[in-house]
């Protein structure tokens, strides 16, 4: 499970050699090959791995592609239509780096404004302040995080991304997606704007769950079968509505993939920045 490449997330010489470490040591195999070997009674995994990176970042088109093209790896890119259409950032993207942006003086005001001081360190430049923001933010409605949102961006109004957020955050553009060869690159789906499920009302749950498939075939003119929990969130509603619309999804709890495994809990291995790390975690997820 990948997300960013690139920048400090997972440097470009480190993903790199992650993939030569792959294509040296298993079979990559697209998640499609996956599901049908977990369903022949016959088959068995033995040595093959599934590559998936979630969001639509700008980067997995510019450095992950590249390099997975190279070395003649599948994999899946689970994308937000709605994002992409708006070309905005994944809300907690947005909101760690107006946070860091922010001043002392100014922290403290939004913290007050939202009933979190005491509950989150202050600081010039904090990063655990931003993470732990986030974090709250992340267990209350979308709609009571849009209002923080909306509110961050009120006392942030400067607020500018460089060149280096950009290469981190933005997000494919339609062109860049549909560029991306069918026999290499599947394309799943990750809801229409990324909320989290449990935190959304059932029609909105159902809403971002369809349309999004829905919206990507239009758009790119090829199937989308496969679905990922944003943030990993899911309750037995949620289930029920990917499996009538979906032929699998992946979650972000970390462990193998067997056969006989619910296709619609699959899990993961998140991917290190560092080579020996992810040597490991292959073996001991």
């Amino acid at each position: 499970m990948y997300h960013g490449v690139g920048g400090h997330y997972c440097p470009a010489d480190v993903f790199e050699s992650q993939m030569k470490y792959i294509k040296d040591n298993f079979r990559v195999i697209s998640l499609k090959q996956a599901l049908e070997m977990s369903s022949d009674s016959n088959g068995r995994f033995r040595s093959e791995v599934v590559l998936t990176f979630d969001d639509g970042l700008r980067n997995n088109y510019t450095i992950a592609y590249p390099i997975l093209s190279r070395y003649g790896l599948p994999a899946t890119f689970f994308v937000c239509p709605g994002l992409i259409e708006s070309q905005q950032w994944q809300w907690p993207h947005e909101v760690e780096q107006r946070l860091l942006s922010c001043n002392k003086h100014d922290l403290a005001i939004f913290c007050n404004n939202h009933g979190l001081s005491g509950r989150v360190p202050g600081g010039d430049h904090d990063c655990g302040a931003a993470k732990n923001i986030i974090a709250y933010m992340k267990t209350i409605t979308t709609r009571d995080r849009q209002k923080m949102e909306q509110s961050l961006r009120s006392l942030t109004p400067g607020f500018k991304p460089n060149g280096r957020q950009n290469d981190l955050f933005s997000l494919m553009n339609w062109d860049e997606l549909g560029a991306l060869p069918p026999d290499l690159i599947t394309i799943g789906s990750h809801t229409v704007s990324h909320p989290i499920l449990t935190n959304v009302t059932p029609e909105e749950m159902r809403f971002e769950i369809r349309e999004s498939r829905q919206w990507l075939e239009r758009r790119l003119k090829r199937p989308v079968e496969f679905f990922c929990y944003p943030n990993g969130d899911y309750d037995e509603s949620i289930l029920d509505v990917v499996a009538e619309n979906y032929r699998a999804a992946v979650t972000t709890r970390p462990g193998f993939f067997n056969q006989g495994d619910d296709v619609y809990q699959i899990n993961r291995i998140p991917a290190p920045d560092r080579l020996p790390l992810f040597a490991w975690r292959m073996f001991r997820p």
